[in-house]
């Protein structure tokens, strides 16, 4: 043997465990056993958002998670504001830890950043290593994974699961039941209907200060960042002519199973001409076009005299001061309306029931042992995990109801958080932080005991479900390639921008519905809306393939 081939020989085998290291070598126990390992592993995390976490390192869920797991977690906070920017540094720089949590990159990063390497993708980690993933992927959420899966075929990042009913549903009408009962209103069902209650409260007086000075329906700016949560004056109304759905997607909807947009259909159209006769008649607030949320706050908060009478949004929380009345607020005086019959026989609810962040938990190429991180974050889908990261320590943030307690969905409570749960600051939990498994059920099953947000939230979202599509004909969040996510990006900040800017002017008359509306449509095309239902189309059929 020559000296030559020695130390070749010698140098290949220093490498190895370098190379063994930077390639990660399988040291994870089997799915399903714990600890995760058997010998010193570290795993550096950065999270996003926390902010009422006094110290991920030492709070209660991480030490968990380490004692349960074996693995050293160093955890580094970025605030949710700050996110976006954390994010493009870190994969510029190539300064990467070996999780990044929380962060909900958009579906093309995600697959972007996968094909280049810095993402790992986790399809043969599932496959090894699935223990309550596959419990969620394949046998409680398969519909899942079609919304999670690039367009190469692989999964970069697991998906927080947050079933919230009641934001499936969010584009609710509110009215103040007081003036109902004192004008002997019942609830309206139809466009012509809300219309009278409007005109009622307008010309009765039903604050009873004898000023004509209640204002009948009230919003905000969705064009504003202060904009609130689904209280602008078309999001719930305009579902009594066209299919509009702001919940999941911007005003997209399927039509015989081509990919369309609602503010180019015929019955858009209607829609703005019944909200330009609303508005010529006094009954919208000329505010609600262009104030934000705090200015809202401020007005349906009011009490002396009580001045708004309906208004649109996903709680009452938008538009009141989030108090009951016994402490010393009006959120209970505010009820929710089913979907209104409009003159031409629609009533529809805009529905998104999606509940899901996709790229929660995502692995880097950074990471030595990508099979310990994918064992962490399938940990994350145990029920014990999401109670711990949720709520809390057992018996401290939250108890196991007696048996005929109920819960929000009338049916026997699983759990009860405590009285001051939420509150400040804690070492407890991580406060939803990171990735949890929260289904419908697992959320309505919380006690219904002090839950006067929750429940009052729950009925309504009951009173729209009938009316909401079937699944099969909803688009769900659909996925572009890297090309296609900046095409479609340019192209909707442009139509959203023009749309939500002429529906103003449709709804005040400084444009002519009839007179202009051709315009509309035209410069809709010219700013690329066929292009932007093509590529749309795309995705979604693809997405119905992989299904």
């Amino acid at each position: 043997m020559t000296k030559k081939l020695i130390y070749a020989l010698l140098a290949i085998a220093l490498l190895l465990p370098a190379m063994s290291f930077a390639q990660g070598g399988d040291i994870a126990t089997p799915a399903g056993t714990f600890p995760v390992v058997n010998e010193p592993t570290v795993l550096k995390i950065l999270v996003s958002n926390g902010e009422q976490v006094s110290d991920f390192n030492t709070n209660a869920y991480t030490q968990w998670l380490e004692e349960k797991t074996g693995i050293d977690l160093q955890i580094e906070v970025v605030n949710s504001t700050d996110a976006q920017t954390k994010l493009n540094l870190v994969l510029a720089s190539g300064d990467l830890p070996d999780i990044l949590l929380g962060f909900q990159p958009t579906s093309s990063l995600m697959a972007q950043q996968g094909a280049q390497g810095v993402f790992l993708p986790l399809n043969d980690l599932i496959a090894k290593y699935g223990d309550e993933t596959k419990r969620v992927f394949e046998k409680e959420r398969p519909q899942i994974v079609p919304l999670i899966t690039s367009p190469d075929g692989k999964i970069y990042g697991l998906p927080t699961v947050n079933e919230c009913f009641h934001c499936f549903l969010s584009q609710k009408m509110w009215v103040y039941k007081p003036w109902l009962d004192k004008l002997g209103i019942a609830i309206p069902t139809t466009t012509d209907e809300f219309e009278a209650m409007l005109k009622a409260f307008k010309e009765k007086d039903p604050n009873g200060n004898g000023i004509a000075d209640e204002i009948p329906f009230s919003g905000n700016s969705s064009a504003l960042t202060a904009g609130g949560w689904h209280n602008s004056v078309d999001q719930f109304l305009m579902n009594s002519f066209v299919f509009y759905d702001l919940i999941q997607q911007d005003r997209l909807l399927l039509i015989d199973g081509k990919v369309q947009a609602a503010y180019a259909q015929p019955g858009y159209k209607e829609g703005l001409r019944y909200l330009n006769r609303l508005y010529s008649e006094g009954l919208i607030d000329p505010n609600a076009l262009i104030q934000d949320n705090p200015a809202l706050l401020q007005l349906g908060s009011q009490k002396e005299p009580h001045l708004l009478g309906a208004v649109s949004g996903g709680w009452m929380g938008t538009f009141t001061e989030p108090k009951t009345l016994a402490q010393g607020g009006e959120m209970d005086n505010w009820i929710a309306i089913p979907p209104l019959k409009g003159p031409e026989g629609v009533q529809t609810a805009a529905y998104a029931p999606w509940g899901i962040t996709i790229g929660s938990f995502i692995i880097t190429n950074k990471a030595a042992h990508p099979d310990v991180a994918f064992r962490l974050g399938d940990l994350m889908y145990n029920l014990e995990a999401t109670m711990r990261n949720t709520f809390g320590v057992e018996g401290k943030d939250w108890i196991k109801p007696p048996e005929g307690e109920l819960g929000i969905n009338g049916k026997q409570a699983a759990y009860r958080t405590t009285a001051n749960w939420g509150e400040g600051m804690t070492d407890s939990s991580w406060r939803q932080t990171g990735m949890t498994y929260r289904t419908a059920d697992f959320r309505l099953s919380q006690s219904a005991k002090d839950q006067f947000v929750e429940v009052p939230l729950f009925e309504a979202s009951n009173a729209m479900l009938p009316y909401a599509p079937s699944i099969d004909n909803l688009i769900p969040p659909l996925t572009y390639s890297d090309s296609d996510a900046k095409e479609v990006t340019e192209i909707q900040l442009a139509v959203k921008t023009y749309v939500d800017e002429m529906q103003v002017r449709f709804i005040t008359g400084d444009a002519n519905i009839d007179a202009e509306w051709d315009t509309y449509l035209a410069t809709l095309e010219s700013q690329g809306l066929p292009r932007l239902l093509e590529i749309s189309q795309k995705a979604y059929d693809s997405m119905k393939t992989t299904k």
